[in-house]
């Protein structure tokens, strides 16, 4: 018998409850004042049932009872437009959005608890969902809306008894008791007949799977990357795309393209949306977030500096074959046709990014060095792991150029 909740909330922050006078919000709603938190309660009437006007009056008697503010949208003269669902979910939170911003709320507590985490995962896998997340986050953001669930480690009849105990108000939702929706199969025929080790094992099952998403890192070796199956190759493109805020459907036929080429090139690069690309570097499969390539040019007398190269040669760059009479220097992206002198003889710098194994996408924004007569003297060496030992500075920040 659960006869507390107690909820890890800043209480110097307000927040917005979203209550239905359901009896998983109303637990909530009880939380935050047992808890001493700051609250404001948001409601929204969709005149869906019969009971709609019922739990609207009986929840503000409820706050008017307990001295909270409470704000209500009557959605009888809104126009329904498209899927009722998720027209309810925009204009849900678009409401909340308004409601935290008027009463300088930090974000909006909503009642999600253990089952309708382990619902949401049972439905993911029997999908086959490719998924960021799996189960229900903590806190997230919802169309500007920052959300968060306090409840997520307490079952469905963790919070009736809470209620039963505690004596709080709450209406049930008929249309939840029948088998009409997928959901609602999931909840009645599986979760609901779960024994507590079973409700364990699922959500140890899920944190594990979590743990593994949060390891994603956008760059892995091509060897590993032939491996892996299509499911894989859209999840690790979708796990950056997510976090690029870019969104793209990625079809059987376009992963396999991308999977040819990558067979047959020691370097390639496709274009998954307008901003990022799926790159190969001899050993290595990359995700990249990029603008368009850029043209620079920097006049080096002394010092020079832009948003990803810093020069220094106030102190001389004899160490890097520089001479006095060579100034004023121009660096701007150095041409492949271009030559420079090894050592005793003119290579092609193509040539040099070929044997350095250079990233294709760094090609084009690498920098050359000409003289004050517009002849290449000087080109950084790349390495994966290069160390500059030269007394003069050229340093190159690899993280800004494509904007990575």
């Amino acid at each position: 018998m659960v006869k507390d909740i107690k909820l890890n909330l800043d209480k110097n922050k307000k927040y917005v409850v979203a209550c239905s006078f359901g009896p998983d919000s109303m637990a909530l709603l009880s939380a935050t004042l047992k808890n001493n938190l700051k609250i404001v309660v948001a409601h929204v009437n969709y005149h869906k049932r019969n009971v709609s006007n019922f739990e609207q009056q009986s929840l503000t008697q409820f706050c008017k009872e307990n001295n909270i503010e409470i704000e209500v949208l009557d959605t009888a003269n809104l126009t329904v437009s498209g899927n009722f669902q998720e027209w309810a979910r925009e204009t849900r939170y678009n409401f909340f959005q308004k409601v935290c911003e008027k009463h300088g709320a930090f974000g909006v507590l909503v009642a999600h608890q253990e089952d309708d985490v382990i619902e949401t995962y049972l439905m993911q896998k029997n999908r086959k969902n490719l998924v960021k997340y799996w189960g229900i986050r903590e806190e997230n953001e919802i169309l500007g809306v920052r959300v968060i669930r306090p409840l997520l480690s307490y079952s469905k009849q963790d919070l009736l008894d809470y209620d039963i105990h505690n004596k709080i108000p709450y209406s049930i939702d008929e249309s939840n008791l029948t088998d009409h929706y997928s959901r609602n199969k999931v909840r009645h025929n599986v979760v609901e007949k779960l024994t507590k080790e079973e409700r364990k094992s699922i959500i140890s099952e899920l944190k594990k799977q979590n743990r593994t998403c949060e390891k994603f890192v956008p760059k892995i070796s091509y060897k590993n990357f032939a491996k892996m199956t299509y499911e894989n190759v859209v999840r690790f493109i979708d796990f950056f795309m997510v976090r690029a805020n870019e969104h793209r459907d990625l079809s059987n036929k376009f992963v396999q393209e991308i999977q040819k080429c990558f067979e047959t090139k020691a370097n390639a690069s496709f274009k998954i949306t307008e901003h990022v690309f799926l790159v190969k570097n001899y050993d290595d499969v990359e995700i990249l977030c990029s603008e368009p390539n850029y043209l620079y040019e920097l006049v080096v007398n002394k010092k020079a500096k832009n948003s990803f190269i810093e020069i220094d040669f106030s102190m001389g760059a004899e160490d890097r074959g520089i001479r006095d009479e060579d100034f004023p220097l121009y660096v701007r992206n150095v041409n492949p046709k271009d030559k420079v002198k090894v050592k005793d003889y003119f290579v092609e710098v193509r040539r040099q990014f070929i044997n350095w194994k250079m990233p294709t996408h760094l090609r084009k924004m690498w920098p050359g060095i000409y003289n004050k007569n517009n002849e290449l003297i000087y080109v950084p060496r790349y390495r994966k792991d290069f160390t500059d030992n030269h007394k003069s500075i050229f340093k190159i920040d690899l993280t800004k150029i494509g904007n990575r």
